[in-house]
C-alpha cells in the first residue's frame, strides 16, 4: 500500500516515538517536500528524527497543476501531499486537517489521519493501547477533538 503523509501525522508519531509504524504498517511511504521542510525545521519538535526516519522518503513527483490549484485553499505541504498522492496513485493519504482532508476525498483518495493510523496499528497487533497515545499527544500540544478521543479510546476497548 502507498501512502503519503502530511505534516501533523508525522510530528504527532515522532512525538510517540512511533514513527516506525508506518514502515510497519504500509509498503511505501512518501512525503512531499513542502512537508519534510516544515517538519524539520530547526527548532520544530522531533525535527531530527523526523529528519533521519524521513530523509528516504520524500518524493518530487508532484501533479504541479494540481499542486497550484489547492494552493488557493490549502497550505503549501497539503497541496503537496494531495498532488503526491495524485501523481503516484497513492491508496491513502495520512492528514489530520479537516479541510484538507475534505479536498482529498473529492480527488476520490481514501484518507486517515494519526488517530486513525494509531488504531489500524492496534488492530495488527503492533500497539497494545491507545489512550495513553492520545494523552501524550494531548499532553504535546496536539488537538484532538473530545468526540474524536471518547471514538477512538472506544475502539480500543472494542479488541
Amino acid at each position: 500500500m502507498k501512502v503519503v503523509v502530511n505534516s501533523t501525522p508525522l510530528i504527532s508519531l515522532a512525538i510517540l516515538d512511533k514513527l516506525s509504524l508506518l514502515d510497519e504498517l504500509f509498503q511505501e511511504v512518501y512525503i512531499p517536500p513542502a512537508v519534510f521542510k516544515e517538519t524539520t525545521k530547526k527548532g520544530k519538535k522531533k525535527a531530527r528524527a523526523i529528519e533521519n526516519w524521513g530523509k528516504n522518503k520524500i518524493s518530487n513527483a508532484l501533479n504541479f497543476s494540481t499542486k497550484e490549484a489547492l494552493e488557493i485553499t490549502l497550505d503549501e505541504g497539503e497541496s503537496e501531499v494531495i498532488a503526491l498522492a495524485q501523481k503516484i496513485n497513492a491508496n491513502l493519504v495520512i492528514i489530520d486537517e479537516e479541510k484538507a482532508r475534505n479536498i482529498a476525498r473529492l480527488y476520490n483518495m481514501n484518507v486517515t489521519g494519526t488517530i486513525g493510523v494509531l488504531i489500524f496499528a492496534r488492530e495488527q497487533g503492533k500497539l497494545t493501547a491507545i489512550k495513553p497515545l492520545l494523552d501524550k499527544l494531548i499532553n504535546n500540544g496536539i488537538y484532538i477533538s473530545v468526540e474524536l478521543y471518547n471514538r477512538a479510546c472506544s475502539k480500543e476497548n472494542q479488541k
